[in-house]
This record gives structure tokens, sequence and C-alpha cells, in this order.
């Protein structure tokens, strides 16, 4: 996401850091799974970056109170994050994968344990965020996730250096998405694949981790914009009930079949 300029004359960086960049290896990583901070500034919480982008906002007030939310148990009976996780193309036990919008590491330490000889990047742009994990990450048994602050306009992920970026939702909060996106290819290495799961625009979500309807990304505007960003759908899944679950890859690639559900 790009930085911001408010009515005030201010730009966004990532939460809880001052103006002053920190060096490139606490950038790498932004976002979070299921809540994005992403403060917009423009009318009544609506705006565009590019022409027709529409994106959504969902700052909060209370970051443990977010963990919280995002952590809850009776999230998993809907979000099947272990399910997600086993539909995931990872192809070996030393994979290197960036979870983008890793909020509490919610799905973080799920990937984490698929790459035991990995490391998962959990990409935020919220210190406290990266502050929890790191002082959780023992405890669950992954000491495999490197948790890094990134900007609104860069994932700061290294080059060619990722085989997985999983974006679960998160991609209606990004700003300048097609740019944001091809920053995503630059870091995957050759056959790298691209996630991204998101709230269908109609879905009765059974609580607030959802954006409003009118603010959620339709399937057909995600596949055109990673189009855009040199990204072509391979596999859909059909199995969430209130999400919609893409599979990409990098450069002309053959027709998706559409939605194979994942047993």
């Amino acid at each position: 996401m790009p930085r911001v300029v408010d009515s005030a004359g201010r730009q966004d960086y990532p939460r809880g850091m001052q103006r002053a960049s920190p060096p490139l290896a606490s950038r790498r990583v932004l976002a979070r799974s299921g809540l994005v901070t992403a403060a917009l500034t423009i009318g009544l919480g609506l705006g565009a970056c590019r022409k027709g982008e529409v994106v959504a906002n969902m700052d909060y007030d209370d970051p443990k109170q977010a963990i919280a939310e995002m952590d809850d148990a009776k999230r998993d009976a809907w979000v099947m994050p272990d399910r997600v996780v086993r539909s995931l193309p990872i192809a070996s036990k030393d994979g290197i994968i960036a979870d983008i919008g890793a909020g509490s590491g919610y799905f973080s330490r799920r990937l984490a344990r698929e790459v035991p000889g990995g490391t998962v990047y959990a990409v935020d742009v919220d210190d406290e965020f990266r502050g929890y994990i790191e002082q959780n990450r023992e405890s669950w048994g992954t000491p495999n996730i490197e948790p890094h602050l990134a900007f609104y306009d860069d994932p700061a992920l290294p080059e060619h250096g990722v085989d997985l970026v999983f974006v679960s939702n998160t991609y209606p909060y990004l700003r300048s998405r097609v740019s944001y996106f091809k920053k995503i290819a630059a870091a995957l290495k050759p056959g790298g694949q691209l996630v991204v799961i998101n709230f269908k625009p109609d879905a009765q979500a059974p609580d607030n981790t959802a954006p409003a309807p009118q603010f959620r990304t339709p399937r057909e505007t995600v596949i055109s914009e990673l189009a855009q960003a040199g990204f072509t759908l391979t596999r859909e899944e059909s199995f969430l009930p209130y999400q919609y679950f893409l599979v990409f890859q990098q450069g002309a690639a053959k027709a998706a079949p559409r939605a194979a559900a994942t047993p």
C-alpha cells in the first residue's frame, strides 16, 4: 500500500513506528489474517488509489482485542484453517512462505508446521502483532516464523526468495494493488505461487472480521487485477462457506479448472 497523506498532512507508516525508516531486514512483511490496518483518508472511508479500485477500511483501537478476535477458536469451524493449509501448493518441508496479513499468526503458525525446515514471513504493518508472534512462536512450536514490519506500499520480501505467498482476508485493504502484486511477483521464485482468500460479496459472515459487503473485492476483480500484475488463475477451491479461494501462478498458464474441492 502506498503511504497516504491525511487532511493534516501526516503520512501512514507501520503502526507503532515513527517516521524514520527501519533497516530492510525489519521491513519484510505486511497485513493480517482477516483484520488489516489500512487507514483511509478519502471521504466516508471509501478510497481509490487507482481508478476503479475500492479499498476497505478496518482500523482498530485495541490490538489486544483484535488478536483475541483473530484467535477465537469459534472461527475454526468456518475458516477451516487446517483444511485450507492442506489445500495449499506447498512443495517441500523447507519451503519459504509469506503470510501477507499475518496479524496474530493464526495462519502463520499452521503454515510454519508445514515447512519445519523452512521459513514463514509473518507480514504485517502493526508492531504489536510482530511482538505477539515473537513472544509466542516458541510455545507454538514454530520458531521458523519470522515476523517483520512492512510499509503500506511494499511487502519488503526478498527478491526471488519466496515459494508461496498466502493472502487471506487482506486483499480488499491493499492499495494500488496491481503495483503491490508486481512486487509480490518479484519476490516469488520461478514457479512460485500466490493464494488469495477473500470474503464473497454476498456472504453473511458470522463475525466482524469481514469488511462490509460494499468493500469486499469480487472474485472477478481479483482475477483481473492480478492478471495485470502478471498472474494467471490455475486452481480454485470451493469448500469454504463464506470465502472464495484462488490459486495463481506467474505468467501464462493453462485454463484453470473451476472450484475443485479438497477433502
